[in-house]
């Protein structure tokens, strides 16, 4: 996952109430303090209702009791958990390691009987070097930014802004670092995720982003204005580089299809066991677990690239499905991230009714009793996001957060199984319920 998917707490009936209704997360607070318009009265004039039915009926196109065995999805084969992060390690996008990765994932594809293709494109890539931060003479951990020009030099704090924390109700401050004249030379930035300071992306575009540093929350409290600073930033654009999203498909027996994706690419230095080798493994076994069924309409399953560089690999599918004119055909689409270890379920969605399908299948296997929900649209840094841009309804699966995301210590041994299978069993339903009868756009 690379940037805030925006996912929020909500009551399930809440959520599935908003999904029946034309209405948003703000809106639902507001009724339920209205005395004249609280959740649960009957829909006043002007409430479209979306699905058409009532919400009771969405269990009918959910195929829950094919995906209530455990031991039913787990696939013979390579565990892709430990043939990326372990097998290949860290794979940043346009690295030899990262088209290692494409590779391993392609075999365990044809290890399973199916034939995959690679559909490549070229991509600016960029080495990242350690940063060097000194505050008030005190050497401090700091993650790179990628894309960041480089800098080498000192200055003093200034906290120039904040930005909210995609988890809970805080705030990420950032800091410029200002040199003896004024202006403005360099960046730190607040990690927005993870106990330390994480290898992450600039709000900014690739080409324009500032000579920028992350630091872990902890850290960022402890910055004031004028401390003194010192910092290195460095790394190299390397042009000319390549890329490859791996794809398969099952056929179905109607016309469209329906995409199902997990990205393959970690950051620097980390393996990417949770990040996102899990959801590969993930789409491994969805692959598996589809194999013996008869679908309405066909699968494609992607392993998309450079997830990690804002979402290049998945872009670039979507941009190359709408200049081909191929994009109308896909019905729908469910994505895997960080599937094996988090606190929370969060299910990411649009439309609301694909929302509230989602919410429905979890409540059918059994997962709100076991987790807490987090909900939000799909739009966000997951790769779910270039789908829903162009109106194709999409979810995205993740268990999030966790402490050791984008660290080097996420390694396969924090992985939960249970984790796992739940979010395959749950990917099932919906890949299985949108074949059958698609959310419309």
């Amino acid at each position: 996952m690379d940037v805030s998917a925006c996912a929020r707490r909500e009551r399930v009936d809440d959520v599935l109430r908003r999904a029946e209704l034309r209405v948003s997360p703000a809106e639902v607070d507001e009724r339920r303090a209205s005395p004249r318009g609280r959740l649960g009265d009957p829909a006043e004039k002007g409430d479209e209702v979306l699905l058409g039915e009532p919400l009771e009926a969405l269990g009918s196109c959910l195929h829950l009791g094919h995906s209530k065995g455990v031991a039913g999805l787990k696939v013979p084969g390579v565990n892709l958990v430990d043939a990326l992060s372990v097998g290949v390690g860290p794979r940043v996008a346009g690295s030899d390691e990262a088209s290692r990765a494409a590779d391993v994932v392609a075999d365990a594809f044809r290890a399973l009987g199916l034939t995959p293709r690679f559909q490549e494109f070229e991509l600016l890539a960029y080495e990242a070097d350690e940063p060097e931060l000194v505050v008030d003479g005190e050497r401090w951990p700091a993650g790179p930014c990628m894309y960041a020009h480089p800098f080498d030099g000192a200055g003093t704090v200034r906290r120039i802004g904040s930005s909210p924390a995609p988890v809970g109700d805080g705030r990420l401050p950032s800091f410029a670092l200002v040199d003896g004249s004024g202006r403005e030379v360099a960046r730190l930035m607040t990690s927005p995720f993870s106990t330390g300071a994480i290898p992450f992306m600039s709000p900014h575009t690739h080409v324009t982003t500032p000579p920028t540093a992350f630091v872990s929350a902890a850290d960022a409290a402890r910055l004031e204005d004028g401390m003194h600073v010192r910092l290195r930033v460095g790394g190299r654009f390397l042009p000319g580089r390549r890329e490859r999203n791996v794809i398969v498909d099952i056929p179905g027996r109607g016309d469209g299809l329906v995409v199902a994706g997990a990205h393959v690419d970690s950051v620097w230095h980390g393996p990417g066991a949770i990040d996102n080798a899990s959801g590969v493994e993930g789409l491994r076994r969805l692959a598996g677990a589809l194999l013996d069924r008869e679908l309405a309409r066909g699968v494609r399953l992607v392993a998309f690239a450079a997830e990690e560089i804002k979402l290049a690999g998945s872009r670039y599918y979507v941009d190359e499905a709408v200049v081909r004119e191929e994009l109308d055909a896909v019905v729908g689409m469910v994505n895997l991230d960080c599937i094996s270890r988090g606190s929370s379920l969060n299910l990411l969605a649009s439309p609301n009714a694909l929302l509230a399908r989602a919410v429905e299948a979890a409540r059918g296997l059994g997962l709100l009793e076991r987790y807490e929900l987090a909900t939000g649209p799909a739009t966000g840094g997951v790769d779910s996001h270039w789908f829903a841009e162009k109106g194709v309804p999409a979810v995205t699966i993740l268990h999030f957060p966790y402490d050791e995301y984008h660290l080097p210590s996420e390694a396969p041994e924090l992985g939960d199984e249970q984790l796992l299978d739940d979010a395959v069993r749950l990917a099932l339903a919906l890949v299985e319920s949108q074949c059958e009868r698609p959310v419309p756009r």
